[in-house]
């Protein structure tokens, strides 16, 4: 499933930067325009959030045959440093697969610095389409 089918995404300005099928990895680039910003500048944790259930979900799509697909069950976001305007990078991970759930996790950086801003877990319920 490609980024830009998902409009939320378009507007947060996805891009697919890389993916690994085999290992259920997958890094994508974000630039949330202006009118996602907080008062003070830095990114409403509620898209912090959005970023990383974006990686999430797409690294579980890498991993998963076109038959299936996978939802977010549960999704736990730990806001580590205010994210000011700008690139970030979100890299999602499948921790493991299986039949009816998966488990993954997710880290969100800005481009230019290797310190995460924010990091996540989820259980995906896995589902035949």
């Amino acid at each position: 499933m490609p980024v830009h089918s998902n409009p939320l995404a378009v507007d947060l300005g996805a891009t697919l930067l890389e993916a690994d099928a085999r290992t259920g990895s997958l890094t994508l680039g974000f630039e949330p325009g202006e009118r996602f910003l907080q008062g003070n500048g830095v990114i409403q944790g509620g898209i912090v959030a959005t970023m990383l259930d974006f990686a999430i979900a797409f690294a579980a799509l890498a991993r998963l045959p076109e038959t299936r697909s996978a939802v977010t069950v549960s999704l736990n976001v730990h806001l580590v440093k205010p994210a000011p305007a700008g690139r970030y990078v979100a890299r999602g991970t499948v921790q493991r697969m299986g039949g009816k759930l998966a488990f993954m996790q997710a880290e969100l950086r800005r481009a230019d610095q290797a310190d995460v801003v924010a990091s996540a877990t989820a259980v995906m319920a896995v589902l035949t389409v």
